[in-house]
């Protein structure tokens, strides 16, 4: 009889540990990430990651003027230089005809 007794007090803190931890889990939520506030930093967007080992990218989007800039970052000589431009509306403009 003790036996048994034990093997249910040990099933019971488990379960007890189980529903515990999905308790946590469920309840769990990342921090929120906002992207840029309104004003003038509505009018850009920003995207920078690394493209190479060496190399990181910077690219800034002018919604305004519809172009995009890119720049990258040699992490050797701690540079940062303009790659180019490109005219997105003219980029994605569909064949209308």
């Amino acid at each position: 009889m003790q036996m048994k007794r034990q093997s249910w007090i040990a099933l019971l803190v488990c379960l007890n540990a189980v529903l515990a931890t999905g308790l946590v889990l469920s309840s769990y939520s990342p921090p929120a990430a906002y992207a840029q506030g309104a004003g003038l930093s509505g009018n850009y967007m920003l995207v920078a990651g690394e493209i190479q080992d060496q190399y990181d990218a910077l690219y800034i989007i002018d919604l305004r003027s519809r172009n995009i800039h890119a720049f990258y970052y040699d992490k050797t000589t701690k540079k940062l230089s303009f790659a180019g431009s490109r005219d997105l509306e003219k980029d994605f403009r569909h064949n209308r005809g």
